[in-house]
Order: C-alpha cells, then sequence, then structure tokens
C-alpha cells in the first residue's frame, strides 16, 4: 500500500528545513504520536523513506528532515563507499546545537499544522545521536536511538533525559564499546522510562533491512519494543505497563 507521502518545508528563523512527509491511510482507535524519523548519514535516501511508509501504515504521521539542509540542501546519499564518506564528512561538520533546534521547531510544527498530541523521534546512527541529545533537551516527548554515534561526546546527557527513552546498540558496534554503555546506563539509572538494549549478534546498522549487517532477530525484537513504547505515548503521558518486552531471544547481555 502506498502511502500519501510529499516533499515539504518547515520555515525557521534562518530559512526553511526541508522534509519528507507522509500521513497515513488508517486511524487507530487511540491516537499516535507523530514520528520524526531522523535518518542516518545518508539523509532522506530511498531506505528511510520506506521506514517512513512502515509507520504511517501503522497510523503514524510520519516526517523526515534534511540533517543537513543549511551545509548541502537536497543531499540524499546511497549506500556505495564514495556516498559513504561523504556523509561521513557532512556528519562531522553538522552543528549539533542547530540541529537539535531544527528537531524543536519541527516537533512544534507537527504540534501546530498537524494536531500532533504527541511527538516522538526514532533515529539511526547519527540519527540515534540527536534523537537522544533532543530527549535530553526535552523537545520531545518520547525518545528511540538506534546505533547512536559519537556518544562519546555527551557523556552525562542522559541524566537530563525525562522522557521515555530507548537506546538500541549492537554488541558488535565498535563506536559504542562496553564502557560507553555502562556511561549510558549509569546516565539513566532510576528513570523509570529510559532503558539501553545491547544485541549481542548485531552490529552497527542492524535494522538497515535490504542491506549488511542487517540482523533479522535484533532488528525485529528492538521494532517490537520500540513500538511497545511508542503505541502507549497518547497525548504525550505514557499509559500504563512495561516499556520494553523483556525477552533474550537475541542472547542480549544481562
Amino acid at each position: 500500500m502506498t502511502m500519501p507521502a510529499r516533499t515539504l518545508s518547515i520555515p525557521v528563523d534562518d530559512g526553511a528545513i526541508r522534509a519528507w512527509f507522509v500521513e497515513p491511510i488508517i486511524q487507530p482507535d487511540t491516537p499516535l504520536p507523530a514520528v520524526i524519523l531522523l535518518p542516518e548519514i545518508y539523509n532522506i535516501n530511498s531506505w528511510i523513506r520506506e521506514v517512513a511508509e512502515r509507520y504511517a501504515a501503522l497510523g503514524y504521521v510520519a516526517l523526515v528532515p534534511d540533517l543537513f539542509w543549511r551545509q548541502e540542501p537536497g543531499v540524499d546519499l546511497e549506500y556505495n563507499p564514495q556516498d559513504q564518506q561523504r556523509g561521513r564528512a557532512l556528519s562531522a561538520g553538522l552543528d549539533r546545537t542547530l540541529a537539535v533546534q531544527d528537531l524543536a521547531a519541527t516537533a512544534a510544527w507537527l504540534r501546530s499544522r498537524h494536531g500532533a498530541g504527541a511527538v516522538a523521534s526514532v533515529g539511526f546512527c547519527l540519527g540515534g545521536e540527536l534523537a537522544y541529545l533532543g530527549a535530553a533537551q526535552g523537545v520531545l516527548d518520547a525518545a528511540v536511538a538506534y546505533y547512536p554515534t559519537r556518544m562519546g561526546d555527551h557523556g552525562g546527557a542522559g541524566k537530563t533525559i525525562d522522557v521515555p527513552t530507548l537506546v538500541h546498540i549492537g554488541h558488535l558496534d565498535f563506536r559504542t564499546p562496553p564502557e560507553l554503555v555502562d556511561g549510558l546506563r549509569k546516565d539513566l539509572a532510576g528513570k523509570p522510562h529510559a532503558e539501553v538494549h545491547v544485541y549481542a549478534e548485531a552490529d552497527h546498522g542492524f535494522g538497515r533491512f535490504g542491506h549488511p549487517p542487517f540482523h533479522p532477530a535484533s532488528a525485529a525484537l528492538a521494532e517490537q519494543r520500540t513500538h511497545a513504547l511508542l503505541g502507549r505515548l497518547v497525548n504525550g503521558t505514557l499509559t500504563s505497563g512495561d516499556i520494553a518486552v523483556h525477552q533474550r531471544s537475541t542472547g542480549e547481555p544481562a
């Protein structure tokens, strides 16, 4: 099923953010949050557009913002070595402070223009990093960070998180070694709706269906946990129940 999708612009003080916007066809019985999907270093490519359509098919309003609109507007990259290096360079030059401000503006636009009672973000790679920072700075109602990058630069950020947050990390991902994961868990300790999950057989990018290093079992469990959280975020408030599905089918370390 093809979802109604279009490119639009979100006005901000110093310009406009290009975004890919997908509206759901179905209307669930319980209103779901709008979801800002923050992409990998490859920006708004065909993969993240398909992710947006999958979310819309479940009843979410889904939006993917251009992370690099200030640096190189309209650049969308594919999975090849040349584009990977280009994406890494753009990521290295990205102003994280401005990126989180853009995330706040995008969330505000969804609330004002589309009546979203709650706005969550699900981010991958660079997008996972930004989703985590958005939660830490209070611009989201919930955040899910898949294999976030550069987390060593943000030690202590999690201590300010007061919204439901999930972090999905592949145990084989050299970017998030065990000591860094321990630090994330310490930052989130005592927060009843924030959890870090490590997937024993998974590497960076394990949720990228259709492309290596996709790990189906880990991706399925992470997705299940993600929707268990998002499906209970009603008007910015969690309904009762645990946010995570506690099972060890992927051999997740304790």
